[in-house]
């Protein structure tokens, strides 16, 4: 068989793909099989962003990133605490870093998305440009 048969979502226009996900969330919604948070969020996405944050813990714990695992572990928390579950605890982890980051989410690490790396780029690039010129 041809592989194109087993990925027909693999549409290209990412507008499309938000409409979709967000009429998939609606119909939840509607129809009371998930619930909305006190984040905004439903609960359906905070699973995703939990199992999304576990696998960020043990790809950091597996490259021994300190920073990583906690940040990740912090989100985990947060989100447990969100969701109503048992706290997972972290022995490996200095529990003082993890506070420091619930209540200081700017010691946070910050990722940017592909728009705004390539503007900061841009902009370097006319401010090396510029003072080439002057010189």
């Amino acid at each position: 068989m041809r592989y194109y048969k087993f990925n027909r979502d693999q549409s290209s226009d990412l507008l499309q793909k938000y409409r979709k996900s967000w009429r998939k969330t609606k119909y939840m919604a509607a129809r009371n099989k998930s619930r909305l948070l006190d984040s905004l969020y439903f609960e359906n996405q905070t699973w995703g962003a939990l199992h999304k944050a576990w696998k960020g813990y043990i790809i950091g714990k597996s490259k021994f990133e300190l920073d990583r695992m906690e940040y990740y572990a912090s989100v985990i928390r947060k989100l447990q605490k969100e969701l109503g579950l048992e706290i997972s605890s972290f022995p490996d982890l200095n529990p003082a870093s993890l506070d420091s980051f619930e209540e200081n989410p700017e010691n946070m690490p910050q990722e940017i998305s592909e728009e705004e790396a390539f503007e900061l780029m841009v902009k370097r690039d006319q401010e090396e440009l510029e003072a080439l010129r002057q010189e």
